[in-house]
């Protein structure tokens, strides 16, 4: 475990593909779409395929810690779907102590087995499909669109757990989902990342501007989005650019107070931007940089868009 000064205890990070370093974990339990359900929840899978059938709600990845007072570590939560999902509503499951979570997707033959482990901020898919934070609302994707996920996928969640109380605590951490059936969906989305990387915010600042380009390689619609900051960001806005200007997201930012915007889709077409601007108010007299640690920072903003297509031929972000 590592011991938290007490200015890092005012301090933490959201989601973020890269966030730390690993550490032990004591007494968890795994659980997936199955846990939880209790003996008397039946079959959804039956259930599902029957043609009057309502929305079928499961947990789709999820797993119970313990985490020491003022210390804070990371577990991953692994667990392989036996069937085709797709997902149309994400609610977080996130007692006292959950930093944020990060669920990403393994396709294909997994490198670890399911169930918990130790592991770091790094630990993750290559397909992010959903993240949360403190004060993170359920999110509902737009009428016939629903995330994508093939049988034999390994469901990987990367759970920050952050004590800052004197005392042990305990919980079970993980992500509720609600699925749309095959001929409901017509649209598949997928998440994509925008901002920017390498930064530096110096010592005594205030009002420090960051800013990022996320430049469309192919058409596309974009439905809602996520700022991502760390303690030292105060504001940030997500605007497009090209054919189409619109603010799709501009507010002051709060750690404790982190939800997504959504909108009524908004199609782009190829060469469209998504820019983001942070601002930062930094009060030490040490710099700060772009990072993954507590005491770092990020300017992203979290993107959902359809249709989905392979990352490296759909959105690149120039940074």
């Amino acid at each position: 475990m590592r011991r938290i000064s007490p200015w890092a205890l005012l301090s933490g990070l959201l989601l973020a593909v890269a966030c730390g370093d690993s550490v032990p974990m004591t007494d968890v339990d795994a659980g997936g779409a199955d846990a939880g359900a209790g003996e008397d929840a039946g079959d959804p899978a039956e259930d599902a395929g029957a043609p009057d059938a309502g929305p079928e709600t499961l947990e789709l990845v999820g797993g119970d810690w313990t985490m020491p007072a003022s210390e804070e570590g990371y577990i991953c939560v692994r667990h392989t779907v036996d069937r085709t999902m797709y997902v149309h509503e994400f609610r977080p499951i996130a007692p006292l102590g959950t930093h944020h979570t990060v669920v990403t997707l393994v396709p294909g033959a997994a490198p670890e087995t399911d169930g918990i482990s130790e592991c770091s901020a790094l630990t993750n898919g290559p397909d992010m499909i959903y993240g949360s934070g403190v004060g993170t609302e359920p999110l509902t994707l737009p009428d016939g669109v629903a995330i994508k996920i093939e049988a034999g996928t390994q469901v990987l969640l990367n759970l920050h757990l952050f004590n800052a109380s004197e005392a042990t605590i305990t919980g079970h951490s993980g992500i509720e989902v609600t699925l749309l059936r095959p001929d409901q969906v017509e649209h598949e989305a997928q998440v994509v990342l925008a901002g920017e990387e390498g930064f530096r915010i110096p010592a005594r600042s205030t009002e420090h501007e960051i800013s990022g380009t996320c430049t469309m390689r192919g058409d596309t619609t974009v439905f809602a989005v996520m700022p991502h900051m760390h303690t030292f960001g105060t504001f940030m806005e997500v605007r497009t650019g090209g054919s189409v200007d619109r603010i799709l997201h501009e507010d002051f930012y709060s750690f404790d107070d982190q939800r997504y915007t959504t909108f009524d889709p908004l199609p782009l077409i190829e060469g469209d931007r998504i820019d983001v601007r942070c601002l930062f108010d930094n009060p030490s007299d040490r710099a700060i940089h772009w990072g993954d640690s507590t005491l770092s920072e990020m300017c992203y903003a979290v993107v959902y868009r359809y249709p989905a297509v392979p990352t490296s031929g759909g959105i690149t972000c120039t940074r």
